[in-house]
Formats: structure tokens, sequence, C-alpha cells
């Protein structure tokens, strides 16, 4: 199957804010925020908005490059683990539990977006350097 590369490199970018995301659950939950933790935070999402635009539009619309289907089958399953963390990271915050157990499920539920995430991105680079 053949796909566009602005297409992966996207795909590198929403699994990559998935990485950030689900890091970012896990430092919250482990420490308190605060002023400067929230303008690092903003700054760093930027920084990082501005490098993935970049690639996306640095990249030529009409070249293609060659998915497999097992390529396609571990997408999605990426995608239905991150899937499948945030729908259990939003019915644990809904529910009345221990604190340290649902910090725990917190962090647990951030190492497996941040995996799942770190997945899409090794698999999109994988793509890309298959396709040079």
């Amino acid at each position: 199957m053949q796909t566009y590369k602005r297409s992966v490199v996207l795909q590198l970018g929403v699994f990559g804010f998935f990485f950030f995301y689900g890091l970012d659950t896990i430092i919250k939950s482990l420490i308190d925020s605060s002023l400067v933790y929230s303008i690092v935070e903003l700054v760093l999402l930027l920084v990082i908005l501005g490098i993935g635009l970049f690639f996306y539009y640095k990249t030529p619309k009409d070249l293609l490059v060659v998915v497999t289907d097992k390529e396609i089958k571990q997408i999605k399953l990426s995608l239905y683990s991150v899937s499948a963390a945030l729908i259990i990271s939003i019915l644990i915050s809904g529910l009345q539990l221990d604190a340290n157990l649902k910090q725990y499920l917190e962090i647990a539920t951030g190492v497996l977006i941040s995996l799942s995430g770190l997945f899409g991105v090794y698999l999109g680079v994988g793509t890309l350097q298959k396709n040079k």
C-alpha cells in the first residue's frame, strides 16, 4: 500500500505529541504544578509544535512511500492502546479512589500513552528510513 510521505511525517508529529502527553501526565502526578512549570511546559510545547510544522511543510506533497500491512496493523495497535489509556484515565478521574491508588493508575496510564507514542514514532521513522 502506498501513502503520502507527508502523512507519515504528520503521524510522527501525532505520536510525538502522545509521547510528551504521557510524560506530562506522569510528571503532573508526581510534582505539584507551579507557574514556572506551566511556563516551561508551554514553551516546550510551542518549540516542538514549530519544529513539527517546519518538517511537515518542508516535506513535498507528492512523494509516495510504501507501507506494509504489518506496519498498518502495528500503527492501529498503537493507536488503540493510546485510546484505551486515555479512556482509562478519564474513568479514573471520575472515580472516588484511594489517593495512592489513583496516583499509581495515573502513572500507569501515562506510561502506556508514552510507550505507545514512542512505538508509533519508531514505526514512522522506520517507514521513512525504509523508503529513502
